[in-house]
């Protein structure tokens, strides 16, 4: 157990450790360090900025998670039907989630520019809108457009993971059902509802993790604006710790952000070990 417990110790423990005396301290890059307690904590506490990025967390979170759960699940009760061309299908829905995410991202700023954004040249030609729509120029359509790439970058990651489930599945139980008069609706919210609900309900405890954490889309697609509409918490922290130089803060909001991450990972922990048991 030695080199795993050193291990652990140098890459993990000691830098957390260190980030935790730093967020007791005023930090500025390039000046030395000066412990104030829980200053920076309290400051966070009186910051509207901070609040509003904690919703928009939230916000950004929840609605991401249940846009990926609940497409994932019509992506993977889809693949798991026998159709033209299945495997082909099944490649193509999982790219979104092996492209890498800058390539991703400026591709959808693309699809969202008011200047030659394909989604906006669509939606002029069906007379659906009468000029272009400013997809990343409002607090409320930003923050909308952001869930959105975050859903369809998520969704090949909970259809894997139900159709997973999906695949274990006893053909001979549905066909029973069937031949005992049971439709469509009634096999799926008694029957392959509750058979993927474990792996369904493990798959979007760990999106909502990475979700929590995501920094990337949002930053390149918004930098937390317009008018901080899709600031979060982890674009505020980057932008207190690497703009403002401000790494005391920075670290402060990220420790803030760990309880419900710790929550959510032991959730995941002792729910995967009961189902080895």
């Amino acid at each position: 157990m030695s080199p795993v417990l050193i291990y652990l110790l140098a890459v993990m423990v000691l830098p957390f450790g260190w980030a935790i005396y730093l967020s007791f301290t005023n930090k500025v890059v390039g000046v030395p360090a000066k412990f104030i307690g829980l200053g920076n904590y309290i400051e966070l506490m009186k910051d509207s900025l901070f609040w509003k990025a904690a919703w928009n967390t939230l916000v950004f979170t929840l609605v991401a998670v249940i846009g990926k759960t609940v497409f994932g699940m019509v992506m993977a009760l889809v693949l798991n039907e026998k159709i033209v061309c299945r495997n082909l299908f099944r490649v193509l829905l999982f790219l979104p989630w092996t492209i890498p995410t800058i390539v991703s991202v400026f591709t959808w700023q693309w699809i969202y520019s008011d200047v030659g954004g394909v989604l906006n040249f669509l939606l002029l030609k069906a007379g659906l809108v009468s000029q272009p729509v400013g997809w990343l120029a409002t607090p409320e359509l930003a923050m909308f457009s952001v869930i959105l790439v975050n859903v369809w970058r998520g969704i090949p990651f909970m259809g894997i993971a139900i159709l997973a489930g999906l695949q274990t599945l006893s053909k001979e139980m549905y066909e029973a059902a069937m031949l005992d008069g049971a439709g469509p609706v009634k096999r799926f919210l008694y029957m392959t509802l509750p058979s993927v609900k474990e792996v369904t309900v493990l798959a979007a405890v760990m999106t909502t993790i990475w979700t929590l954490n995501d920094f990337e889309i949002i930053w390149l697609l918004t930098r937390g604006g317009p008018s901080n509409g899709t600031q979060v918490l982890s674009t505020l922290s980057y932008t207190i710790g690497f703009l403002n130089m401000s790494l005391g803060k920075a670290i402060a909001i990220a420790i803030l952000t760990m309880p419900p991450l710790i929550m959510l990972i032991n959730f995941v922990t002792k729910r995967s070990l009961s189902s080895n048991e």
